[in-house]
């Protein structure tokens, strides 16, 4: 799995960031597939990797929202991740490609 190949990187090199929207996105997909015993043994796994979880603050949301209102087809939930991106100066690692519209924001394919 990729995803996992990426996560172990960044928990080596202790520099990523895990926006809490992309923590409930990723509880939720778990969740859609697996077992409640998975879904604790991925939030265990991510809450202990000493990847940094950024929490939503008032500047984030503030961000996310003017982005939400430039970009009206992007959903909030990628604004909000979009937003903790530019806040951080950071990169997102996604297959998604609703953040490619986002010129402040970089994504590297998942």
């Amino acid at each position: 799995m990729q995803a996992g190949k990426k996560m172990e990187e960044l928990s080596e090199n202790g520099n990523g960031i895990i926006p809490t929207m992309a923590l409930c996105e990723l509880i939720r997909l778990v969740c859609s597939t697996e077992r409640k015993e998975k879904v604790e043994m991925v939030y265990s796994s991510l809450t202990e990797s000493g990847i940094t979880i950024e929490s939503l603050t008032s500047a984030i949301a503030k961000e996310a929202g003017i982005l939400k209102s430039v970009h009206g087809d992007l959903p909030v939930g990628d604004c909000v991740i979009a937003a903790t991106a530019i806040k951080n100066q950071a990169k997102i690692i996604s297959d998604d490609p609703h953040f490619d519209i986002i010129k402040e924001i970089k994504r590297i394919w998942l």
